[in-house]
């Protein structure tokens, strides 16, 4: 989730700008009523990282959240049959939130990659480690889907890994430098007096994204990286992440197997409105 224009005003407001908390609860509490072993966790760079995990297959598939946000923003992918009959499907807590050191953030891309990484790693080379039990797992293809914020992340995990990944899909990816703007409020919500106010998923939100700009120049050379087929799902209504983001994904992906849509209806909220295009995008990268 991106919430920019959310970032300063009382928390009530919040929930104005995202519509979909009660569907994200209600999805999270069937998925741990279902899966209650799920939350798998390891240490990394000083860091203890939390995720979760469905399904038996070799093939995985990686979901990484937006900012602000957690693992149950794709509690509804994690119990999807069409999806866990082919792959395990894990959900991360990106650094800062959730479980993942929550209120500490992580400014740097690079770090935030290697983070998850290692944790995709260890779930396809096992042991991988559940609270109190130790499951191998076997090595297959990954693929990875990052939503909003978590678009660079993966973006950057596969520059900095061309090999290990099958395939992405950016949902409405924030990626290109140029449409990325800081404003006034975000500036106020760095002073000390509102971070101390500031509930801690929305300082993260706020601290991680006032460097973006800069973080995501930092990584125009390195596009040519990457190696995977990838799915670009970007809405026309977007509010939050500027429609721009997909031409910028298609002008620095020539060099993969490119899937594009656009629907100028769709705002910004796809993994809750419109999940079978992700779904869709999954089947896809799966099949080939």
């Amino acid at each position: 989730i991106s919430v920019k224009r959310c970032l300063v005003v009382p928390i009530f407001l919040l929930t104005a700008c995202f519509p979909y908390f009660k569907q994200i609860e209600k999805d999270k509490q069937t998925f741990l009523d279902r899966f209650p072993n799920a939350h798998m966790y390891y240490e990394s760079g000083g860091r203890r990282m939390h995720y979760v995990r469905a399904g038996q297959g070799r093939d995985l598939i990686v979901f990484v959240h937006g900012s602000p946000g957690s693992w149950d923003a794709f509690a509804r992918f994690l119990m999807n049959e069409s999806l866990l009959s082919r792959a395990r499907v894990i959900s991360f807590d990106r650094p800062g939130f959730g479980e993942s050191g929550n209120g500490t953030a992580e400014l740097s891309l690079e770090r935030q990659a290697a983070l998850i990484a290692e944790g995709v790693r260890l779930e396809q080379s096992g042991p991988a480690v559940r609270p109190g039990r130790i499951q191998p797992v076997s090595t297959g293809r990954v693929i990875l889907v990052g939503h909003s914020f978590g678009g660079p992340v993966i973006a950057r995990m596969a520059m900095d890994r061309p090999l290990s990944y099958h395939a992405l899909v950016f949902v409405a990816a924030s990626v290109d430098p140029d449409l990325e703007t800081v404003h006034w409020y975000q500036k106020a919500g760095n002073t000390g007096v509102v971070r101390f106010f500031m509930p801690a998923m929305l300082d993260v939100t706020n601290q991680e994204i006032l460097p973006l700009r800069s973080e995501l120049l930092a990584m125009i050379p390195l596009w040519q990286n990457i190696k995977s087929r990838s799915y670009v799902i970007q809405g026309g209504r977007d509010d939050l992440v500027p429609p721009g983001n997909a031409d910028f994904l298609e002008k620095n992906l020539r060099q993969v197997p490119l899937t594009v849509v656009r629907d100028p209806a769709m705002d910004h909220f796809v993994p809750w409105a419109h999940p079978d295009l992700i779904e869709a995008a999954l089947l896809d990268a799966l099949a080939h």
